[in-house]
């Protein structure tokens, strides 16, 4: 558990740390509303931690959930130690708990509290959307408790792991009262009459649009409550009951939530790029499950869905190869080390992720919610009955606006990737679908909406699976919660680390810093490993 009482707060775009201690003697005073130097920096250094660490990326996503999930493959595993990555998103989301938990209690502190709602929603979305990400990748954590070492006591300091279902249930009664308190109009006054407080330019985010927060907050209840579903049916439905009502705000086209390096003062993002090619890495490689999904054949004449060329390119020798998991064949090469040259695979005998896709460090953001997962999620809700009648035309419509946003999307994404001379991939990429060849992707039987209910549901899971090519968190989510109905190749043969990869293993200080509390836990697991199952799972 973090012990420490100093709090540290990352500035966007400005790259500097700032201790705040002197900020906690201001906790017990009577204020009519905080300081910018206090809850304001605060939030915006939590919104600073939205970004990928590089280790996440390289020793998580790339050598586990991308095999996992077969959305990838590997050809051999990285240099990247795994318990090195867990120990830093566990450190980084504890640190950034005490900020977030810190500024709510600044915030109790107001004399006009209500003038603070639209900030402390914000804060809610924040730390719902942060705590969601870290239960889902271990299970059970500290959380009701956690993240308070700044108040000096010591209970606070090693705390007890709470189950899963209640941070769920307590993280979507934040995201419902943040729904209902944020006001989006232009100058909204408390009942009192007190201007209420914004985050002005410290909302790197959103830049203050509180009708953005909104749309993010419904559509993580909207995730979420779909996540678990299965397991606490009497909590998930009435929350899809709501947010799928006529008139809910939801995430829509063109508004894709993401860390957007050009919307963050230009701001650099080299982790991806060293995530694929340095450090013994540089192995990840297109895998035989993707290419059945998007293609007939290894010709380019057999490809029928325009994602291809965006996600994946040839191997060194020009052609498609996929990687069928479980081969062990050879190919261990940084196909990725040329920072300049997209031909330069190094001889790698199987196509490799796209080069400019992992290459570009200026303006592919990374990704959070995307309009496409929202259609895709409305589609299995209609296709399943959950929140709404059952309804198959409106699977239908939902899937495939899922489609075409995600297609729209990464085509988009491709136009405005120039930002340097060696990256022109407008130049390099196909040019866009055209009606004819959406109508095409759309008729291709592995995509065709037709079938049972049951079928539907298969063609939805896949192409949302497909649409999280660059989430591989979301598609080990996916992957998790449908009992394994993403698409898998069936001649792969993953070994037993893939299969039963469920969830990641506490950080090692935890045993260390959190001792009785950390046994009791493995004690009720039965195991810290990868193959115990995360509450919501099938």
């Amino acid at each position: 558990m973090i012990t420490a009482k100093k709090i540290f707060i990352y500035l966007l775009p400005a790259v500097f740390l700032v201790s705040c201690t002197k900020d906690f003697q201001k906790l017990n005073a009577t204020q009519d509303k905080p300081s910018s130097t206090t809850v304001k920096p605060l939030v915006n250094g939590v919104i600073s931690s939205l970004l990928l660490d590089w280790t996440e990326q390289a020793s998580i996503h790339n050598d586990y959930y991308y095999p996992v999930t077969q959305l990838g493959a590997i050809s051999t595993v990285s240099g990247y130690i795994l318990s090195s990555a867990i120990s830093s998103v566990w450190s980084s989301y504890y640190g950034n708990l005490q900020n977030m938990n810190l500024a709510l209690d600044m915030i109790n502190s107001v004399k006009d509290k209500e003038s603070m709602n639209n900030i402390q929603a914000v804060l809610y979305i924040l730390r719902a959307y942060k705590t969601f990400r870290i239960t889902d990748q271990f299970g059970d954590i500290p959380y009701f408790k956690a993240g308070k070492a700044y108040s000096g006591s010591v209970s606070n300091f090693r705390v007890a792991y709470d189950p899963q279902q209640a941070i769920y249930d307590s993280l979507l009664s934040d995201l419902k009262w943040a729904a209902d308190h944020i006001k989006t109009d232009q100058a909204p006054v408390s009942a009192s009459g007190t201007p209420y407080a914004a985050l002005g330019s410290f909302d790197t985010f959103f830049k203050g649009d509180m009708s953005k927060w909104l749309k993010f907050a419904n559509s993580l209840r909207l995730r979420y409550a779909m996540q678990m579903v299965e397991k606490d049916p009497a909590t998930a439905t009435p929350i899809l009951q709501a947010v799928l009502a006529s008139g809910t705000p939801l995430i829509g086209e063109g508004e894709d939530v993401g860390m957007w390096p050009a919307d963050l003062g230009g701001l650099d993002l080299p982790g991806k790029w060293w995530s694929f090619s340095s450090g013994g890495a540089g192995f990840t490689r297109m895998s035989s499950t993707f290419w059945q999904m998007v293609s007939d054949g290894n010709a380019d004449a057999n490809i029928f869905d325009p994602r291809a060329k965006i996600f994946v390119d040839p191997n060194a020798a020009g052609n498609w190869a996929p990687y069928t998991i479980g081969s062990n064949a050879s190919d261990n090469v940084d196909a990725y080390a040329s920072p300049t040259d997209p031909s330069a695979k190094a001889g790698a005998l199987f196509s490799r992720f796209n080069w400019y896709l992992v290459r570009d460090e200026w303006y592919i953001p990374e990704l959070i919610f995307t309009a496409a997962e929202v259609d895709f999620l409305k589609a299995e809700a209609y296709a399943r009955g959950l929140g709404v009648t059952q309804d198959l035309t409106m699977a239908e419509t939902q899937y495939k606006a899922g489609i075409t946003s995600s297609v729209n999307f990464w085509y988009y994404i491709v136009s405005k990737a120039d930002n340097v001379a060696h990256l022109k991939w407008s130049a390099a990429a196909p040019a866009p679908p055209d009606a004819t060849a959406m109508g095409n992707l759309f008729a291709n039987p592995k995509v065709k909406f037709t079938g049972t209910a049951q079928d539907a549901l298969t063609k939805i899971y896949a192409q949302e699976w497909l649409s999280f090519y660059r989430e591989p968190w979301l598609a080990f989510n996916l992957w998790r919660r449908t009992g394994g109905m993403t698409p898998k190749d069936p001649a792969s043969n993953p070994s037993t680390a893939y299969t039963k990869f469920y969830r990641l293993p506490y950080a090692q200080d935890e045993a260390v810093n959190n001792t009785d509390n950390f046994n009791a836990q493995v004690s009720k697991m039965g195991t810290n490993n990868s193959d115990v199952k995360v509450w919501w799972m099938k």
